[in-house]
């Protein structure tokens, strides 16, 4: 009996582990870093890694799936963590903004509330009045990846009317819209990334953005400068927060109105000096287009000063009493060029890791079948809060540009500095492929140039853009 036992457990217990093995493996490369919100990522924004050896994207890549379905593009398994940027905490928000101009009136600071808004210049407005014919009904079509629609073949530079398709063009995607909103002056919007403000990786509106740069601020957090060429469909667009002498010249390039909320010393400077058309709720300029709204994720509560938003239909009831000039110079010209095949030869680029900080990664999944790139960050795919709908890029644009401590102007709160005046380098990615570029700008007032290292303007792929400004050197493509 005591032999017949000993051969059943011999037998059993080796088939019992390699079962219990297979188990762990499978339900570990399968807690999908996309689709797990609870991700269990520390909200201390100066968390340092541990684990990841020598700071390389590739490095200890196993051969964990980053995505269901994706055959052998393998991204962060075996990573110190559950993928790639998961356990990288990223906000409680150390960016202290004591950020109100001298002399404001109504202006309300509360202690450690980073970018206070003053309620009492707060309207809380739903209205949606009529808007102009040439600010309604474009193509915001969310993130359909068939959005190229006529002369996918021909390469244009949009300023107006297709003359092809008899359409018109969106210049900052190239997709064609029903009106007319080549000569809108975009909307900027100063829009939070602090771990904190997204209790689910959900955006406010983020969605519908034609063009999204993410910036470092304090502490090794990022915040996002979202461009729209046309405002009245955004939706509910938010959290909103304090501008950086940076930002605004993000904006500068596009020639675009900025809506935030307060900003640093350098950063009032830069608006006040160029002239910048803004939408301010610390100060209170044209500030009945903001809401406050904590429950503004379903779901959820936020912190109040993580509650600030606007609206497209806000914005365009309140824009016609202002009496500003919302349309660009009959002579100004985008210099941003679009097709229907970017980068028809380069090296794959299935994956996109762009590090920003120790505590700070965005991560990119090409889906070969809709040709887009989903966003993921804090361990999951980032979402738009008001349709839970993935962010989406067909293009991706990656700036090499240094950031150091800021010296002067309020420093001590660890501002950062860079400058998007001058030139360097970068890559371009879209349709699953990449290639480096060079990119320059000659001033302030001029647009960003990108261009291959043959010194040719870059086409872009018809439909979103992520620009990511990172001071390093680290991305990881693959």
């Amino acid at each position: 009996m005591k032999k017949f036992l000993y051969k059943t457990v011999m037998k059993t217990v080796p088939v019992f582990l390699v079962m219990m093995i297979a188990l762990s493996i499978f339900t570990g490369f399968n807690a999908d870093m996309y689709d797990n919100d609870n991700s269990g990522v520390s909200d201390n924004e100066n968390t340092t890694e541990s684990g990841r050896r020598n700071t390389n994207f590739g490095a200890n890549r196993g051969t964990g799936s980053f995505g269901a379905n994706r055959g052998t593009t393998n991204f962060g398994a075996n990573r110190s963590g559950a993928g790639f940027g998961a356990n990288r905490g990223n906000s409680t928000g150390s960016s202290t903004d004591s950020n109100i101009e001298a002399g404001s009136a109504n202006t309300t600071v509360t202690a450690n509330t980073n970018d206070t808004v003053t309620t009492g210049d707060i309207t809380d407005t739903t209205a949606t009045s009529s808007v102009s014919t040439t600010n309604n009904n474009t193509n915001n079509t969310g993130n359909n990846s068939n959005q190229n629609t006529g002369n996918t073949n021909n390469s244009n530079q949009n300023n107006g009317q297709n003359t092809n398709s008899g359409l018109f063009i969106n210049p900052l995607t190239g997709l064609n819209t029903i009106n007319d909103i080549s000569r809108n002056k975009p909307v900027a919007v100063s829009i939070s990334n602090q771990r904190a403000a997204l209790p689910t990786n959900a955006i406010n509106g983020i969605s519908q953005a034609d063009i999204v740069y993410e910036v470092l601020v304090e502490g090794g957090i990022t915040r996002f400068v979202a461009l729209y060429q046309d405002f009245s469909n955004a939706g509910v667009v938010g959290s909103i927060r304090s501008a950086r002498h940076y930002t605004v010249q993000i904006a500068e390039a596009y020639n675009a109105m900025l809506i935030h909320a307060g900003g640093s010393p350098l950063g009032f400077e830069e608006i006040e000096s160029r002239g910048i058309i803004n939408f301010d709720a610390v100060t209170g300029r044209r500030g009945q287009i903001f809401k406050r709204d904590v429950h503004r994720i379903p779901g959820k509560t936020v912190e109040n000063y993580h509650g600030l938003t606007t609206s497209g239909a806000s914005f365009m009831q309140w824009l016609p009493s202002y009496g500003l000039k919302t349309t660009l110079d009959e002579n100004y010209t985008r210099r941003l060029n679009f097709t229907g095949n970017p980068i028809a030869t380069g090296a794959r680029a299935y994956e996109v890791g762009i590090r920003f900080s120790s505590a700070k990664d965005s991560v990119f999944i090409y889906d070969e079948a809709s040709n887009q790139y989903y966003m993921a960050q804090f361990g999951s795919r980032l979402k738009d809060a008001n349709n839970n709908a993935p962010v989406t890029f067909t293009n991706i644009l990656v700036l090499e540009i240094p950031v150091k401590d800021l010296v002067g102007h309020g420093a001590g709160s660890g501002r950062q500095d860079m400058n998007t005046v001058g030139s360097g380098k970068g890559y371009f990615i879209s349709n699953g492929r990449y290639i480096p570029i060079n990119w320059s700008r000659a001033d302030k007032s001029s647009q960003f140039i990108y261009t291959t290292e043959n010194g040719e303007e870059i086409e872009l792929g018809r439909g979103k853009t992520y620009i990511g400004i990172t001071p390093n050197t680290q991305t990881y493509i693959g």
